[in-house]
C-alpha cells in the first residue's frame, strides 16, 4: 500500500493506492516544483519529484589558470583572463568569481591597458574577451618550470 499525503495550498486527506505487486516509478526532474503524482488504481504508480543540487546545474566550472600566468599577473587577474575565452560582462564575471563588479572593473582596466583583452558594446552592455595576446598567454603549455 502506498500512502500519499498532500500538503501545500490544497491539502487533502492521505490517499492510499494499492500497489498489489506493481512497480513504483520514481522520476527526478529539474522542472518539478515539489512532488507530482500520477496515480491510478489500474496504471503504474508514478511519482515525479524535484531533484537536489539544482543551484549548480547551470554553473560552469572555472577553467584553471596556469601557475606561470598566475605568477605573471597575480591569481585574480589570471583567473579573470582565463575566463575571458568566452565573452562576458562585468556583472557576469563578478558573479562567477564571487567578487564585486567594481573589483572586476579595476582588473579589466589593467588587462585592457596591457592589450590582453578587447571589449565590444552590444546596446547598453559591454562584453569583454581576451585578445590574441591574452589568448596566447592563456594557451596551455606542456610543462611549466617551477623556476619560471
Amino acid at each position: 500500500m502506498l500512502t500519499i499525503e498532500r500538503n501545500g495550498p490544497w491539502p487533502s486527506s492521505p490517499t492510499e493506492i494499492p500497489i498489489d505487486g506493481r512497480r513504483l516509478l520514481l522520476t527526478p526532474s529539474c522542472f518539478a516544483d515539489g512532488v507530482s503524482t500520477m496515480l491510478d488504481s489500474e496504471a503504474l504508480p508514478h511519482i515525479v519529484y524535484g531533484t537536489r543540487g539544482l543551484a549548480t546545474l547551470a554553473e560552469r566550472p572555472e577553467p584553471p589558470a596556469s601557475q606561470a600566468l598566475e605568477r605573471l599577473l597575480g591569481t585574480p587577474r589570471a583567473r579573470l583572463l582565463t575566463l575571458l575565452a568566452e565573452p562576458a560582462s562585468t556583472t557576469e564575471l563578478a558573479h562567477r568569481l564571487g567578487v564585486t563588479p567594481a573589483a572586476i572593473s579595476q582588473h579589466l582596466s589593467v588587462l585592457r591597458a596591457a592589450h590582453l583583452l578587447e571589449r565590444t558594446r552590444h546596446g547598453r552592455h559591454v562584453r569583454y574577451r581576451h585578445s590574441t595576446l591574452g589568448a596566447a598567454l592563456c594557451a596551455p603549455h606542456h610543462a611549466e618550470s617551477p623556476e619560471g
